[in-house]
């Protein structure tokens, strides 16, 4: 009997055992403004989804919008509990990274980790870029969009208050031991490659001035302003402040050494979010971080072996739409391109209304109709990571984006193939900005592109995504196509003084230059 009684609890801790992994399952969070996905507790979710709504809101609240207003597109967050996690979204990330927001044609997204909660600070600043582009986008100066963004990214939140003005410590460190650069060259955006960690620094320092005393924020204001429309910034600065460069520098340097002003606002003031958990299929486990990297294209650092591990995980979840999709998309990007074709293609057989499968076959077809290129070399895996070249990968590829390379069609059926999925996809999604962007860039080759229609498919992609380089550029041609040079214009003003200016910078200044000449010669 009491065998039986030991055979019967061993049966049920198996099962406890059997069912554990609930425990690592993934569960999805769905606010007003936010999809978050977690491998962590429903508890931890819960917490960092209000957190986002609250700043949000907060921000919302500072600016003068409704409080409960909502963006066109919810930001997708995937809170991992690790770094290792983070990791398997981008492969070769820096250990300096704990958390990083991308902008792409594939998907705007961001990653955090859920360990070390001190790590939110890169998020929070990230999200402030992300809110301003879609609410207030402007030709502001590269100090002013940084030390905005350094300004609030430190906002730290609390069951009672919400309280920004809080130090950077990395910045407050760089302003007490590191040398400052000149004034007028932080202004007029001149900086070296050395110069980084001062510019942030002093961009948040001088931003924090600004906005700790009413009257400064006025002049705050009204700087902004002018340098919008065309102003000099070091003359400007000056002229609202009434303070030389070296005048300025020393009555930051005292700010600094005297205590940054801090305030709070009650939290009571703003009503808790509506937040639906669900819990996503096992198969997201094994493949929704992979999909992540695979999605970003940072797969193409990924070791030899990252064709396999998929191809492996996926055969797990026959049926899946999850394991499908990424492995016809792993499959076209560094495998069989006909084994990718027919699996995507079956799938849609049996879910005609899957606007997600359509939209990987689209792409997937524009993408093999171009001559291949020859492969680049990767990175060195052993080479030194550190956070400043990481950044610096991030925003080479939002630049390539901005400025793709000019490619040569080898097979005009598959293009014409592409375009015919990716309209598909368009009719059942109409507010997918990939989707609808992703049609546009087929559209290129029809001898017809742009139409009036496709001026429409990319205004209501850029509605959805204005953080995004690539869709931005491309919208503003078709614009300058069709003689809409002020709407043009408008669009090219906030990528002008691009904080890390490069070709993204460059070739906003060269369309501006073109707009200028085609408005003098009357166009």
């Amino acid at each position: 009997m009491f065998s039986r009684i030991l055979t019967a609890l061993a049966a049920v801790v198996m099962l406890a055992l059997a069912a554990s992994p609930a425990e690592a399952r993934w569960i999805k969070a769905e606010s007003p403004r936010f999809i978050v996905y977690s491998n962590g507790s429903e508890s931890v979710l819960r917490d960092y989804v209000s957190k986002m709504e609250l700043f949000d809101t907060f921000l919302r609240a500072r600016h003068g919008l409704p409080e409960t207003g909502v963006p066109l597109r919810k930001l997708p967050i995937y809170l991992v509990r690790t770094r290792d996690d983070l990791q398997e979204t981008w492969y070769g990330a820096g250990d300096a990274i704990a958390g990083y927001y991308q902008p792409g044609a594939s998907n705007v997204f961001a990653v955090a980790t859920s360990e070390g909660r001190g790590d939110d600070d890169t998020i929070l600043h990230e999200y402030v870029h992300h809110f301003m582009l879609g609410s207030f986008p402007g030709a502001y100066p590269s100090w002013m969009v940084e030390g905005y963004a350094e300004y609030y990214g430190v906002t730290k939140i609390t069951d009672r208050f919400i309280e920004v003005g809080q130090v950077n410590d990395n910045r407050g460190e760089s302003l007490l031991a590191g040398k400052w650069m000149p004034m007028a060259n932080l202004l007029g955006n001149k900086r070296s490659s050395t110069d980084w960690a001062s510019f942030y620094a002093q961009s948040w320092l001088l931003t924090h001035y600004l906005m700790s005393d009413p009257e400064r924020y006025k002049q705050f204001q009204a700087y902004a302003g002018a340098v919008a429309k065309g102003a000099d910034p070091v003359k400007t600065m000056t002229d609202v402040t009434g303070l030389s460069m070296e005048a300025l520098e020393q009555t930051l340097r005292r700010y600094a050494r005297s205590g940054l002003k801090i305030t709070q606002f009650n939290r009571g003031g703003f009503a808790p979010p509506q937040i639906t958990i669900t819990t996503l299929p096992p198969s997201a486990d094994d493949l929704l971080l992979p999909r992540v990297q695979i999605v970003s294209q940072y797969y193409k650092n990924a070791p030899p072996g990252f064709l396999g591990t998929i191809q492996r995980r996926a055969a797990k979840y026959p049926g899946d739409q999850l394991a499908t999709l990424t492995l016809g998309q792993v499959e076209a990007e560094l495998g069989d391109d006909l084994k990718a074709r027919k699996l995507l293609k079956d799938w849609i057989a049996g879910h005609p209304d899957d606007a997600e499968a359509m939209y990987v076959l689209g792409v997937a077809l524009y993408d093999d109709a171009f001559e291949r290129e020859p492969e680049e070399a990767k990175p060195d895996p052993k080479a030194k990571d550190d956070k400043a070249k990481d950044e610096k990968a991030k925003k080479e590829a939002e630049e390539a984006e901005a400025q793709p390379k000019i490619r040569k069609i080898a097979d005009k059926a598959m293009m014409t193939e592409a375009e015919e999925w990716l309209k598909k996809a368009s009719i059942l999604a109409p507010n997918d900005y990939r989707i609808l962007y992703a049609y546009a860039q087929a559209r290129r080759f029809s001898g017809q592109y742009p139409t009036a229609a496709d001026l429409d498919y990319l205004i209501r992609a850029y509605k959805q995504a204005p953080q995004v380089v690539g869709l931005r550029f491309e919208l503003v041609q078709v614009l300058m196509a069709k003689r809409h040079w002020r709407e043009a214009r408008a669009l090219l003003s906030p990528l002008v003084n691009s904080p890390h200016g490069g070709g993204t910078a460059a070739a906003a200044k060269q369309l501006l230059q073109r707009i200028d000449e085609a408005e003098k010669a009357g166009g």
